[in-house]
């Protein structure tokens, strides 16, 4: 009797399907080794120990502190935009914002710092030389602050003086006119030397430092232009450039002290 090729085939096709049918299949899913909500490579990613499922040891599993937000390395109930692990100038939550490493200082190996890439608009996750995230600056008038954003978040947010209310910042959009490291302010009944990390926005009108009070955040001190203090007017000397948007908004104090 000969046996057709055909048949031959389907027999062993047939075999391969049953047996394909009854192997033992293998889900593959992500390891928790400590039952604690977070995946030994998240565990990874949120600096926090694989083994141990309250990293801080605060009462709170490391998953649940990082679903709501809340640091799973500083414990005391403080959030993740309170811890800076790798000291980078980068909170945590920032971290995640931009798909940077909460343990390295320059996430891509690209030499460039991941604060000074968000600071000035690019990915600190990736090498591209292209400028992905729109920046802008608002000083808040009624508030008495200057906040940085970057991709639409809040990087900094420093207390500011404005314009008194007989001389007050101008309110509109603006962008940066120039840079000048020091310089004199000289008009009538002040004279003040020395003055850092001036930006000019408008004609005569300033961001700069103002060492000459701590009023920064409480009251309006000045002829037009928004004080900062020297730490606070550096950054913003150091990162910002024509592209980004200047906001002036809200309004004056009328009785010069916020909230009047």
């Amino acid at each position: 009797m000969h046996t057709n090729v055909n048949d031959t085939n389907y027999s062993y096709i047939g075999i391969i399907m049953l047996a394909c049918l009854f192997a033992p299949v293998f889900v593959y899913a992500s390891v928790d080794s400590d039952a604690d909500g977070l995946s030994d490579e998240q565990e990874i990613v949120y600096q926090t120990d694989p083994h141990n499922p309250d990293t801080d040891g605060d009462g709170y599993k490391d998953g649940e502190e990082v679903e709501y937000d809340y640091s799973p390395l500083l414990g005391e109930g403080k959030h993740m935009n309170e811890s800076d692990a790798d000291k980078d100038g980068l909170n945590d939550w920032l971290e995640r914002w931009f798909g940077s490493d909460m343990g390295k200082t320059d996430s891509d190996g690209d030499g460039f710092p991941d604060y000074d890439e968000v600071m000035k608009g690019y990915s600190p996750a990736s090498t591209t030389s292209t400028r992905l995230f729109d920046r802008k600056v608002v000083v808040d008038r009624t508030e008495q602050r200057l906040n940085f954003y970057v991709d639409g978040v809040k990087i900094h947010n420093f207390p500011a003086s404005t314009g008194n209310p007989g001389t007050p910042t101008p309110d509109g959009e603006y962008h940066m006119m120039r840079k000048v490291a020091k310089k004199s302010y000289v008009g009538p009944g002040y004279d003040l030397p020395g003055v850092t990390w001036n930006v000019e926005f408008s004609p005569m009108y300033y961001i700069h430092t103002a060492y000459w009070h701590n009023d920064f955040g409480k009251r309006t001190h000045s002829h037009g232009c928004v004080n900062l203090r020297e730490d606070d007017a550096k950054v913003i000397y150091e990162y910002i450039d024509e592209t980004v948007p200047i906001v002036v908004t809200g309004e004056t104090p009328a009785g010069f002290v916020v909230g009047t």
